[in-house]
């Protein structure tokens, strides 16, 4: 039987995949949205084997890729993710998720104190996008995309590097043919960005960044950005999409 379904992993419940989610309906894929870190007793078991896969998604989170003891579900996640790529699964990791990507080839990732960096939080434009690749490439175009992490990805001398800010020099990396990883956000929505500022966790990091006007300058920027931003991310994401249709129909 082809797979037919695009497992999507998130870490906390209001870090959904917004824009991803959207560039899937209408397809006749079977989108699986699950939560590991907030499931009590996941196992390897509950997650389906990566023959049954047409694509993976995973999402960010505020935990680091590497405290496998803290969230042993990072551990679940970091297993599937190899065995995708092996198998040559379409993949997306965005923010922890591309960290977790990372992780699962050997490239480290490290925290911002470890590099003497703060956090980027805000939205800003990529620099040295490859406009080559066909998922990052689009973006070259974009005013701004939204960054908020503190922990990097440190490429390694074969790492493929596809985009970088001054402060982050990884943004962006592809992992074999079909695999991805996208340290910023590239699925959030002004109104997604909304239910994330009404989260207590967030508004007080975006303030430790940002200063006391963080939320009306990071409301006022996606407002700002999103009709330009929105169709070159959907470009981005047509692409992920005929990937995983294509593995679908065999």
């Amino acid at each position: 039987m082809p797979a037919r379904t695009v497992l999507i992993l998130q870490h906390v419940e209001v870090e959904k995949p917004g824009l991803i989610l959207d560039a899937l309906r209408g397809s006749d894929l079977d989108v699986d949205v699950r939560n590991l870190v907030e499931t009590p007793g996941a196992a390897a078991d509950d997650l389906p084997p990566v023959a049954e896969l047409a694509g993976l998604v995973v999402m960010g989170g505020p935990m680091n890729a590497d405290d496998l003891a803290g969230h042993p579900a990072l551990k679940l996640e970091r297993g599937l993710l190899a065995d995708a790529l092996r198998a040559g699964v379409p993949t997306l990791g965005v923010c922890l998720g591309a960290q977790l990507l990372a992780r699962a080839q050997g490239i480290p990732v490290r925290t911002g104190a470890e590099l003497g960096r703060e956090s980027e939080i805000g939205w800003a434009p990529l620099r040295d996008v490859d406009r080559a690749d066909p998922v990052v490439g689009p973006l070259v175009e974009a005013p701004a995309v939204l960054h908020w992490h503190g922990d990097r990805i440190v490429p390694t001398p074969g790492t493929r590097v596809l985009a970088s800010t001054d402060s982050t020099p990884c943004q962006a990396f592809r992992a074999g043919p079909a695999a991805w990883g996208l340290q910023f956000h590239l699925e959030v929505t002004p109104e997604l960005l909304d239910d994330w500022l009404a989260e207590p966790s967030f508004t007080a990091e975006a303030a430790g960044a940002l200063g006391p006007d963080a939320l009306d300058r990071l409301r006022r920027d996606a407002r700002a950005t999103a009709s330009a931003l929105r169709p070159l991310a959907e470009r981005s994401l047509a692409h992920l999409r005929g990937l995983f249709e294509a593995r679908a129909a065999g």
